[in-house]
C-alpha cells in the first residue's frame, strides 16, 4: 500500500499502487518520501480521508515487528525495525579518553557534594536505543497515516525458568551458588579437573574460562563458566565452543582429539552458556515503552506472548516471523486478517553520525585525524541515491545507501552487494539520510 498526505502534508487514506501511479502520472500528485513509499495530493479533493488505523508492535531486543491494521481488518504494511543496542554497547566500551588528562591532574576530593545517583526509572543508553527506536518509528507513521490505537505485546521473560524448566517455590530464592563461591563452585561441581582435556595436558593450573568468550558477547552468569587448564584456555583463546571444535579438526594428535571429543559432549548437554542479556533488555524497557506510547496515542492495549503466539498459529495459520508476531499481538477479528499487501520494509537504525575525531590504535590513541566536515558535493553519508553509470565495469543502475568520499567517489550499499568508487556526478539524492536504512523483501 502508499501512503497519502495532503496539499497541507496532512494524513489521509491509505491507496493502491495502481491508483498512485495513476495520480502520478495525470499530475495530480508527486512523491514526498520514498521509503516508506509516500505521495502528497495537489488536490485534497482527489482522495479521501475517513479510515483510521491500528499500529500493532511485537518489541524485540535486536528486531522489533511492526504491523498496520486499518479500520475494516486490512493488514496495509508489515516492516522490521533493527535496532542498534549491541553496537552502542560496543561503542561504551571503546570510547576514546585522552590519555594525559588523567595524568596531568592530581586526584583530590570533589569540591560539591554532588548527588550522582541514578534517577528512577533509568535505563542503560543501549535499552534506551531500543525503546526510541520503536516510540520514534511510531511518531513517524503517525505522520503518514491516521493512527488511534496501538497494541503492544508485553512479555516477562522468567529467567530462571529458562534456565531451569523445573524449577519451582523457595528455589527460587536459593541461587545456584547457595553456601559456594564462584571459584570452590566450579572446582568442586567440574572435579577438580580441566573440562577440555581432562588432564591430559599434565597443566595443574586450573582456570575459570568463559564458553562464550567475555569479548564476544558473553556473560559472567555461572551457566557460561566452565573450568579449564592454563594451556587449554590459551589455546581456546577468544573462540566460542563450536570454532574451537573446528580448528581442532585439523590436527590428529591424542590431546586435541581428546579435547574434540569433551567439548562435542559439552555442546550437546550446555545449551545455557549463551546468556540472557536479550531477555534481561525486553524487561527492563517495556513500562517505559507502553508510559512513552500513552504520550502519544489515546488508547493503548497490551497482549501477552501466549497470545500472539495462539493467534498466529490456530487463528490465522502464519509461520513465525517478526511482523506477523506484530499483526497477531492482542485481540484479532474472529476471521482474521486479511493481507493486502505482499512487501516488508526492513529498517535498520544507523545514527546520524558520530563524533569520532580518528583511527585509533589497539591502545585508544588517535594516530589519524577525521575531517570534520559532512557533507562532500551536498551528499552524505547515509543519503539513499540512485546512480546511473553510462559505461564502465560499473555500469548500470544502482540504488541505495551512500557513503560518501572527499575524493567524490562514493560506496552505493544495496541488498547484500556493496559497489565501490561510483563518482558522485553519476548520483541523484533519492531521499535525505534520517538515521535509518531501508531495503524491501518478499512477504514469506
Amino acid at each position: 500500500m502508499v501512503f497519502v498526505l495532503s496539499k497541507q502534508k496532512q494524513p489521509m487514506d491509505n491507496c493502491t499502487p495502481a491508483k498512485a501511479r495513476i495520480l502520478l502520472r495525470d499530475g495530480s500528485a508527486t512523491i514526498h518520501k520514498q521509503y516508506p513509499f509516500t505521495i502528497r495530493l495537489k488536490d485534497n479533493a482527489a482522495h479521501t480521508a475517513d479510515k483510521t488505523y491500528q499500529i500493532k508492535l511485537d518489541p524485540g531486543a535486536k528486531i522489533t515487528g511492526v504491523a498496520l491494521v486499518d479500520s475494516e481488518a486490512h493488514a496495509v504494511f508489515f516492516a522490521e525495525l533493527e535496532h542498534r543496542g549491541e553496537r552502542i554497547v560496543a561503542l561504551l566500551q571503546t570510547r576514546y579518553r585522552k590519555p594525559k588528562w588523567g595524568n596531568s591532574f592530581k586526584k583530590k576530593d570533589s569540591k560539591f557534594n554532588a548527588d550522582t545517583r541514578r534517577p528512577e526509572g533509568w535505563l542503560p543508553p543501549s535499552v534506551v536505543s531500543i525503546e526510541q527506536d520503536i516510540v520514534h518509528f511510531v511518531k513517524k507513521m503517525r505522520n503518514l497515516c491516521m493512527i488511534q490505537l496501538a497494541a503492544v505485546e508485553s512479555v516477562k521473560f522468567d529467567m530462571q525458568k529458562m534456565e531451569n524448566a523445573s524449577i519451582t517455590d523457595v528455589v527460587y530464592q536459593q541461587g545456584t551458588l547457595m553456601g559456594y563461591e564462584i571459584r570452590h563452585y566450579l572446582l568442586e561441581k567440574k572435579g577438580h579437573a580441566c573440562q577440555y582435556c581432562g588432564g591430559l595436558s599434565q597443566d595443574k593450573h586450573l582456570e575459570v574460562e568463559h564458553m562464550h568468550p567475555k569479548s564476544r558477547g558473553g556473560s559472567d552468569r555461572l551457566s557460561n563458566l566452565n573450568v579449564a587448564c592454563h594451556t587449554c584456555n590459551q589455546d581456546k583463546d577468544n573462540r566460542t565452543l563450536a570454532e574451537y571444535v573446528e580448528r581442532l579438526k585439523s590436527s590428529k594428535t591424542k590431546l586435541d582429539q581428546t579435547r574434540i571429543k569433551r567439548i562435542e559432549q559439552i555442546l550437546r548437554t550446555n545449551k545455557t552458556f549463551i546468556g540472557l542479556r536479550y531477555a534481561a533488555w525486553a524487561n527492563s524497557m517495556r513500562h517505559h515503552l507502553v508510559a512513552d506510547l500513552e504520550k502519544l496515542l489515546p488508547h493503548i492495549s497490551q497482549g501477552t506472548g501466549g497470545q500472539t503466539q495462539y493467534n498466529r498459529t490456530t487463528g490465522m495459520g502464519l509461520p513465525k516471523e517478526h511482523y506477523y508476531d506484530a499483526l497477531c499481538v492482542g485481540r484479532i477479528p474472529s476471521s482474521g486478517y486479511r493481507l493486502v499487501t505482499d512487501k516488508v520494509l526492513c529498517i535498520k537504525s544507523y545514527g546520524r553520525g558520530s563524533r569520532f575525531r580518528g583511527r585509533t590504535n589497539s591502545c585508544g590513541i588517535i594516530t589519524k585525524q577525521l575531517t570534520r566536515q559532512k557533507q562532500f558535493f551536498s551528499f552524505q553519508t547515509g543519503d539513499v541515491v540512485r546512480a546511473t553509470v553510462p559505461n564502465g565495469k560499473k555500469k548500470g543502475i544502482h540504488l541505495g545507501r551512500v557513503a560518501v568520499r572527499k575524493s567524490g567517489y562514493f560506496n552505493i550499499q544495496s541488498t547484500g552487494l556493496v559497489v565501490q568508487g561510483v563518482s558522485y556526478k553519476h548520483c541523484r539524492i533519492i531521499q535525505r539520510n534520517d538515521g535509518y536504512g531501508y531495503t524491501l523483501k518478499q512477504r514469506s
